[in-house]
């Protein structure tokens, strides 16, 4: 009788063991899936913002080919013009706004510096 009582103890410590491995497995697999769904949320989140930046840089690439946005450019960096058209080139302020407003407090040679250096 002493054996039958101790397997039967023993069948109920194994079936504990199992059990508590069972929902360890278990609940492992539930963290990793959960984790998992965060990911896929993540991508999600991340390829709507790489639309909205393709769309963004499409309109921008079919702005720029547009035979107005080239012309702008040539006139503007490169100085030229239709025939006929008279150009008109205004020098740049000598001192910006912010350098009179501070002039005063620099020494001389450093307003010289800039006026004649450019920095």
């Amino acid at each position: 009788m002493g054996d039958c009582k101790m397997s039967k103890k023993l069948r109920g410590w194994l079936g504990l063991g199992v059990g508590l491995v069972l929902v360890w497995r278990i609940g492992a697999n539930v963290a990793r899936l959960y984790k998992a769904g965060e990911r896929v949320e993540e991508a999600s989140r991340e390829l709507v913002e790489a639309q909205e930046k393709n769309r963004g840089l499409k309109e921008k690439l079919a702005e720029v080919q547009t035979p107005r946005f080239m012309e702008r450019e040539v006139r503007e960096k490169l100085g030229y013009g239709k025939p006929g058209e008279i150009e008109l080139v205004l020098p740049d302020e000598v001192m910006p706004s912010s350098a009179k407003a501070s002039e005063g407090r620099q020494p001389n040679w450093v307003r010289w510096r800039r006026l004649y250096l450019g920095f």
